[in-house]
């Protein structure tokens, strides 16, 4: 496997297995797998990489950003007020759901 990014073309490759792409298929927006006549799977593109980069907020940042305490911000949570992911025992909040608060 190769993994590639083109600045110029704003576009990363994940290469699987070397081999002739004879088939385009988009399986999200910005996302393409590239296939070979057998159906094989080649690689697959990403495409304007730098817009669909999300920055998320730790709960520390958030609550920064927020102008109140962790503590606040976490009743908020729990509460269903902000919708955060959860990465391992960390929470990362994305920005859209800080403006629906702060609004």
């Amino acid at each position: 496997m190769k993994i590639s990014y083109d600045k110029v073309a704003d576009a990363m490759s994940i290469l699987f297995v070397d081999g002739r792409i004879s088939r385009d298929q988009e399986i999200a927006p910005n996302v393409y797998a590239g296939f070979d006549r057998k159906g094989t799977l080649i690689e697959i593109q990403l495409l304007e990489v730098s817009k669909n980069e999300v920055p998320w907020f730790t709960l520390e940042a958030a609550a920064k950003y927020l102008d109140i305490s962790e503590r606040t911000l976490l009743r908020w949570i729990k509460a269903g007020k902000i919708k955060p992911s959860k990465v391992g025992r960390e929470y990362r909040i994305k920005p859209s759901e800080l403006k629906k608060v702060a609004a």
